[in-house]
């Protein structure tokens, strides 16, 4: 099976044979733009920086993604990260 990953620091494609999801990560929430036979649409969901986000949890499937979109959405940080003091 053939696929197309575009992946940089605020922007990710996947393109695969059930069709295509793009994806705008800011620093509190990331965009998905589903176009696929599943869903056609858009889903919010919070940022897991620094942890693997939705996609790469989904090792790259758009059906997953989809299926499991309540579980993978939920995914909370194992530990808070320290606070940045420029002192």
């Amino acid at each position: 099976m053939m696929k197309f990953i575009n992946e940089r620091t605020l922007f990710k494609i996947l393109v695969e044979r059930h069709g295509m999801l793009f994806s705008i990560t800011t620093k509190r929430r990331a965009f998905y733009f589903f176009i696929c036979s599943d869903l056609f649409g858009i889903r919010v969901a919070p940022t897991t920086d620094p942890m693997p986000g939705i996609v790469e949890l989904s090792g790259y499937d758009i059906e997953k993604i989809v299926r499991d979109w309540n579980k993978l959405a939920n995914v909370k940080l194992r530990r808070k990260l320290p606070k940045y003091d420029p002192s």
